[in-house]
């Protein structure tokens, strides 16, 4: 880790014959710095994972994104600072990788001990672990290259501006994923990975129990990407306003940009639990051809990418990616479908959507924003946070039984 956080930026220093006044160059040393930071957590962060410390994984996750964006906003709207536009964003990334060491640190500090020892030479690493880390690193690389195609199609074939945007949208609705569907992901896949290494090996079917579990989680993730979906359209020129000023809000393809991504969190959520729960219950054949599936979509998705980048700019990306992930989402609900739940004779997709008077509901809230927008931004705002209200509370009456559910089986697994 320590020799990739320092070589990455010293092969862009020599590459693009930066010297060290200049501030992309200060910017890429940072990232670095924060890069290591991250990785010296990620021992405390699967320690925690496993044991089930959901809580201590929101917290810091909230309090380590709130802190880069407080950052970079307060490096970015002032000027007088005399911090260029990259180093603000590298500060606030920064700030991300010192919160999530330190707290994840902080809170099994007795591991750090453990630590100690195996860099002094007082304890080793088993052969077999070492191996096991050798494959684990060689697949998070593969899907980092994969998941990341289409920031790739950006660099090679967007102007500077067009990145830009898209780099500001990205951090922006990254706030949402990362402190809500995520965890929410992780405990899903968890909680079915949990259930499923207690047999002997995992079964081909799926019992009345696990579906009924899989039926909740994803009615909350269509009513959690519904709500993004629905309403973060109306809402993205402000936040852009208020967050990054009139220069960013107002640039070309900003907001539409933002509006596509607040869309595509509908698709991440249902992508998120679907995923969660059909890698968790399949086997070794079964994960072969769900990677092979991911390959190609991701192929997919770059060349998509390629073709609308030309057409709409940044917003093409995430086009492209709403694409490639119903294409997976189609996979695993096929999958579950006829494999896991082919016992049962309830409607599939209907068990699995929140109820139509809930859903009826938000629409009409979205119309309610969609007109108030118009009209004046202190009652657009005041709508919105009437409507946030309004849903969670109908989300509570008419889907209390899942709301239920999943926190039992949190519980369980705690």
């Amino acid at each position: 880790g320590a020799l990739l956080s320092a070589g990455v930026p010293t092969m862009v220093f020599f590459a693009n014959g930066l010297t060290k006044a200049d501030p992309y160059a200060q910017a890429v040393a940072l990232y670095g710095l924060a890069a290591f930071l991250e990785l010296l957590a990620e021992p405390f962060y699967i320690r925690a994972q496993r044991r089930s410390k959901f809580k201590l994984r929101l917290v810091t996750e909230t309090i380590a994104t709130l802190s880069r964006s407080f950052v970079t906003f307060v490096l970015v709207t002032r000027p007088a600072t005399g911090i260029t536009v990259p180093l603000a964003f590298a500060f606030g990334q920064l700030a991300y990788g010192t919160c999530v060491w330190l707290m994840f640190a902080a809170a099994q500090w007795e591991f750090v001990g453990e630590g100690i020892d195996l860099m002094l030479g007082r304890s080793s690493i088993s052969w077999g672990t070492l191996t096991l880390l050798g494959t684990f690193t060689l697949q998070a690389a593969w899907k980092l290259l994969l998941s990341e195609g289409e920031k790739g199609v950006l660099m090679w074939a967007g102007s500077a501006d067009e990145q830009g945007v898209y780099a500001l949208v990205s951090a922006l609705g990254a706030l949402f994923v990362r402190i809500v569907l995520q965890p929410f992901e992780e405990a899903a896949f968890l909680m079915f990975a949990g259930e499923n290494t207690n047999k002997r090996e995992k079964e081909k079917t799926a019992n009345e129990d696990e579906r009924r579990k899989f039926n909740s989680l994803m009615k909350i993730a269509v009513v959690l990407g519904s709500l993004s979906a629905l309403h973060g359209p109306q809402y993205c020129h402000l936040a852009l306003n208020l967050l990054y000023g009139d220069r960013w809000a107002n640039a070309p393809g900003a907001t539409a940009t933002l509006g596509g991504f607040a869309v595509m969190i509908l698709f991440l959520a249902v992508n998120g639990i679907t995923e969660a729960y059909a890698h968790a219950v399949m086997n070794p054949r079964e994960l072969a051809s769900a990677n092979m599936v991911l390959l190609i979509t991701s192929v997919f998705n770059v060349v998509v990418s390629l073709v609308l980048q030309e057409y709409i700019g940044p917003l093409g990306l995430v086009v492209a990616n709403c694409f490639a992930m119903s294409i997976r989402i189609s996979y695993t609900l096929c999958y579950i479908r006829f494999i896991r739940f082919s016992w049962s004779s309830e409607a599939f997709l209907p068990a699995i959507m929140p109820r139509k008077r809930l859903l009826l509901m938000m629409c009409g809230t979205c119309a309610v924003t969609i007109v108030t927008s118009k009209i004046h931004t202190a009652i657009h705002v005041f709508s919105g946070a009437l409507t946030l209200l309004i849903t969670l509370m109908a989300l509570l009456k008419l889907e209390r039984s899942s709301l239920m559910t999943i926190r039992q089986s949190t519980k369980k697994e705690v």
